[in-house]
């Protein structure tokens, strides 16, 4: 799925937006996706000092993005309303991502339904782990 596509499933708006293209879904189950960090990217602007590089926060944001296009594509038609809230469990950083890397985020359901979820993700820079999560959510109830 195009960056167009990933927008148009997701509330986040540019430059917050941490997924740019969705490369694989299994619905219920995985979803991986990709972020390209760009010499230009806004996010990675606060960090010259090291040359450049994706806060953490923006990484694992990444991952939430991701875990809420698994379940965009999962449950199909969601009101803008309903999206789900994502919160992090427990994460860990390793390495940061640099202008020129393209992040890959791989998210797995460990327990998802209509209403709340429980997601594993982890995101790799050319293979290698830079960040890990245990992702949960919950989706409001529709009011009338």
């Amino acid at each position: 799925m195009s960056s167009r596509g990933v927008r148009d499933l997701l509330p986040w708006a540019h430059p917050f937006v941490m997924v740019d293209a969705l490369v694989e879904c299994v619905p219920h189950e995985k979803v991986v996706a990709v972020k390209r960090v760009a010499a230009d990217d806004p996010m990675a602007r606060g960090h010259e000092s090291e040359g450049g590089a994706l806060p953490a926060s923006m990484v694992l944001e990444g991952l939430s993005q991701a875990a809420a296009l698994l379940y965009q594509l999962t449950y199909e038609g969601i009101e803008a309303s309903r999206l789900p809230m994502l919160g992090h469990l427990s994460s860990r950083s390793c390495a940061p991502a640099r202008p020129g890397d393209t992040i890959v985020y791989t998210v797995r359901a460990v327990k998802m339904t209509s209403t709340s979820g429980i997601f594993h993700g982890v995101a790799e820079v050319e293979g290698a782990p830079i960040a890990e999560a245990e992702l949960g959510f919950s989706v409001p109830e529709t009011t009338t």
